[in-house]
């Protein structure tokens, strides 16, 4: 008996088609190998960056802690940068105390209630009157 000519192109076409998507999934795999290389290769770079900018803050903030020391005298050029950090420091300082200021004020109020609430249940209003 002799194969059905339709048949056996179908045949050859889910072949073709099968060689097709292999090809396409190889293809594709090794895409997502680059990708992933080049993912990791960009997450090292991230890394060392983030660790040269802790290494150059380190540097950075022992050197001037040396020039408010007077140990170390900068060249003329660094002044602009030395007047920015101090500036800078000096911001934070007064940050720092607006801080400290209004958990000062809210201690103080906190006390205050407390201590309002602990003398009594005196609330200030006068208290209402029994109808006869």
């Amino acid at each position: 008996m002799a194969a059905d000519p339709k048949q056996s192109e179908t045949l050859r076409q889910i072949q073709e088609a099968f060689q097709t998507a292999q090809s396409q999934m190889t293809q594709l795999r090794q895409q997502v190998e680059k990708h992933s290389e080049l993912a990791q290769a960009k997450a090292q770079s991230d890394f060392l960056q983030r660790e040269m900018d802790r290494a150059l803050r380190a540097l950075g903030e022992s050197v001037f802690k040396q020039v408010q020391k007077g140990r170390v005298q900068l060249p003329e050029g660094f002044n602009p940068l030395l007047k920015a950090v101090e500036h800078a420091q000096k911001k934070a300082e007064a940050h720092a105390r607006e801080i400290g200021d209004l958990l000062k004020e809210g201690e103080e109020t906190a006390q205050r209630l407390k201590e309002k609430s602990a003398g009594g249940s005196h609330s200030g209003v006068a208290p209402s009157r029994k109808k006869l």
